[in-house]
């Protein structure tokens, strides 16, 4: 998702508020403070097998509140801004690539709106709204908003690299003016707290407008393009660009999988974050008219695999496939059933792994079969790792799309599971975002 279509103007954004008709907010002032207000540390609460100190480079932050002065290019200091007195706002921003920022930033957000029901969520993206509906059982906005470019994908399996260096290209050739625009949003907006999953735009905003700022994630664009330069050399210059804006951050909540974060000062391990299913296995089979036989969902994302058709999966006896054109979100509804309860129901998955589906499906105590996803980092970290959170089987590419899948399902199925994982993550994410807010 987010991959496409022409960019937001800069200082003007679609906003629609929940239950409100959609109306224009244009940002102004291009002159913007430059002082960062720090958010408080505190120790963690530590992950499972991880230390509850936090990971620093470089010197240690400040224990308290405090304030740094930038200059501006001229050796002026930026005049200092707040935000405004009572404000009660978090604004979110995730990267629209995939669905995975969203439903773990979603998840976060749930558990921080039970806990502060009053809190004022604003959340910006190209992420699909309706992800985010559970954490909107308050005041909650919803800008839509290009924040990143992520990656091109021609499918679920392979990068697009000419494409995506020059979407970055094009993006970044306005950052400067998305940075002021954004900044000057979240003054007139009173904003409190940035969190981000895991756009630079987010931090290099907040930054600008004197707002504390937190990142989730298990990984950073500065670490995908700075692998992906490799093959686009252009792609270095996207790497810089967001190293620099992920270091204005004050931290990061560090989740499982995680690849290289050094361009954060301060990482803080969380653990899994992880949605689970609302119903029991049996109920959700029954809703989706699920008898004894072995059902598989083929979950590919938002991108998509169209040629896994039901033509070609016919070739596998005895086994039941849940199509994407099963599960359209009316369908869904209809039947009260979640994305998460739809992977508890089903015997296997096959995917392409990614935290969202690898998270989802550890939730609900699924079994995986998954196909490698090209030269995309993240791949070798999450097939080293999952093996401890769950039953996982790889299946060759080749495999895969010609529809041989009888194999890897039968593989997975005789697996043994691991034992029980620690689902805490979203807690621990949420208790640390409203320290931060105070």
């Amino acid at each position: 998702m987010g991959l496409g279509g022409s960019s937001a103007g800069c200082g003007q954004v679609s906003v629609r508020r929940r239950f409100r008709a959609p109306f224009t907010l244009r940002g102004g002032d291009a002159h913007l403070g430059g002082l960062t207000r720090l958010g408080r540390r505190a120790d963690a609460e530590p992950a499972p097998g991880k230390s509850a100190e936090p990971r620093s480079r470089g010197d240690a932050r400040p224990s308290r509140c405090s304030i740094r002065l930038r200059s501006t290019a001229g050796g002026l200091p930026h005049r200092p801004e707040f935000p405004r007195e009572g404000s009660n706002l978090l604004a979110a921003y995730v990267s629209g690539h995939g669905f995975g920022h969203a439903t773990r930033l979603s998840e976060v957000l749930r558990i921080l709106r039970s806990r502060a029901p009053s809190i004022e969520i604003e959340v910006s993206g190209e992420a699909p709204e309706e992800l985010f509906q559970e954490a909107a059982r308050g005041p909650t906005t919803f800008r839509r908003l290009r924040c990143d470019v992520g990656l091109a994908q021609r499918d679920a399996l392979e990068i697009d690299l000419a494409a995506t260096a020059a979407r970055c290209r094009e993006f970044e050739a306005g950052f400067a003016e998305r940075v002021a625009s954004e900044a000057a949003h979240l003054r007139l907006r009173g904003a409190r707290l940035v969190v981000g999953d895991i756009p630079p735009l987010a931090f290099a905003a907040a930054a600008r407008a004197g707002v504390p700022s937190v990142a989730l994630g298990n990984f950073s664009w500065d670490w995908i393009y700075r692998h992906l330069s490799a093959s686009e050399p252009s792609l270095a210059r996207s790497a810089d660009l967001a190293a620099q804006a992920y270091a204005g951050a004050d931290l990061i909540l560090e989740l499982p999988f995680a690849g290289d974060l050094s361009a954060f000062r301060t990482r803080v391990p969380v653990g899994l974050v992880a949605r689970r299913p609302r119903l029991a296995r049996e109920e959700a089979r029954l809703r989706l008219g699920l008898g004894s036989e072995t059902a598989v969902l083929v979950s590919f994302g938002g991108v998509g695999l169209p040629s896994l058709t039901p033509e070609v999966l016919a070739r596998n006896a005895g086994l039941r496939f849940l199509l994407p054109a099963d599960l359209s979100r009316e369908r869904l509804l209809a039947l009260g059933l979640s994305y998460p309860d739809v992977i508890g129901a089903a015997d296997a998955v096959v995917t392409k792994p990614g935290y969202g589906i690898v998270s989802d499906a550890i939730g609900a105590g699924a079994r995986l079969v998954y196909s490698d996803r090209g030269d995309f980092p993240e791949y070798p970290v999450l097939v080293r790792e999952m093996p401890a959170y769950l039953a996982c089987v790889h299946v060759p590419r080749e495999e895969l799309l010609a529809g041989r899948l009888s194999g890897p399902v039968r593989e997975v199925l005789s697996l043994a599971a691991p034992g029980p994982t620690d689902l805490g993550g979203a807690e621990r994410a949420a208790a640390r975002l409203l320290e931060a807010l105070g």
